[in-house]
């Protein structure tokens, strides 16, 4: 930004005339004339004369003015390049599902925040349909969600392939059993975390391709809750599917343990989907890619 003496001195040297000037800046014209004198005093010569009753600008002041010029436009296109950049700083704007928000995102979220302290996030979590909804609305950037989607309709990278995994408390009598199937599952109760969708979903999929349901079971807990989920398993009250990365910690801590199913796999997608209008835009590829980087040296 240039001295407000400077600024004076290059309207004068427009208008060569003190009282438009002042007219202009809205400053008396002794004003405007002690400016020209403090600037005269501090370079060592003079910017303007008169010849023939005209104002004009002395040799050096008209190089002085020319290079006033070149510094404030040099200052104007400054302006024009960090107010550019503070518009480009928008808020993002995403929906994920409980798996990315709980268990993935958090420490993350933290290290984009330390990196750039003037990132603004609006991040909510909602099942993989709300997310889609969500986005169809145009009230996100993009999603992270698991789950089922006509990718036919949608513009996505694919995250990982995940898998569930069964488990148990650590004394549970399948954890002795050398081969576990399906059908031996049959007779625990199944702890689920919803049960509203009993046809979509992985783990109702899964089990219909056996043909087996929930119904299948000897009994079922639904809670609105992994953590709960979890909690009712390490205490013995069913057995259930978790996200591997739900259960990454218990498995290291020892307090549940994952069987594996001998004829039965859940294997899924997360997925990145985003709006339409970033088809053709590389903007958000600093979110996939340190998502990626993320997950990565977390497992």
């Amino acid at each position: 930004m240039l001295d407000y003496r400077l600024k004076t001195f290059l309207v004068l040297g427009q208008t060569l005339n003190y009282t438009r000037t002042a007219e202009l800046l809205h400053m008396s014209q002794p004003a405007v004339s002690q400016q020209i004198r403090y600037l005269e005093q501090h370079y060592g010569f003079k910017l303007l004369e008169y010849s023939n009753r005209h104002l004009g600008l002395t040799e050096l002041g008209q190089l002085l003015y020319q290079k006033v010029v070149s510094l404030e436009n040099e200052s104007q296109s400054i302006i024009k390049e960090l107010s550019a950049k503070k518009s480009e700083q928008k808020t993002i704007r995403f929906d994920c599902t409980f798996t990315f928000g709980e268990y993935i995102l958090p420490s993350l979220l933290c290290k984009w925040f330390k990196k750039n302290p003037s990132l603004k996030i609006c991040i909510r979590i909602k099942s993989t349909q709300e997310c889609l909804d969500a986005l169809n609305r145009g009230e996100v950037d993009f999603i992270l969600v698991e789950g089922f989607f006509n990718k036919a309709g949608y513009n996505y990278k694919l995250v990982k392939k995940t898998h569930m995994g069964l488990v148990v408390p650590p004394n549970h009598p399948l954890v002795s059993k050398e081969c576990v199937k399906l059908q031996d599952l049959l007779q625990y109760t199944l702890v689920i975390r919803q049960k509203k969708s009993r046809e979509r979903g992985i783990l109702p999929s899964g089990l219909a391709e056996h043909n087996y349901s929930y119904d299948s079971f000897a009994d079922l807990i639904q809670c609105g809750s992994m953590n709960v989920m979890k909690e009712l398993i390490k205490n013995d009250c069913g057995i259930g599917f978790l996200h591997e990365d739900v259960i990454r910690k218990d498995l290291q801590e020892g307090t549940l343990k994952e069987i594996n199913i001998n004829d039965f796999k859940l294997i899924r997608e997360m997925n990145m989907i985003y709006h339409p209008k970033y088809k053709n835009d590389n903007s958000l590829d600093w979110v996939y890619d340190d998502l990626i980087s993320h997950i990565n040296n977390s497992n």
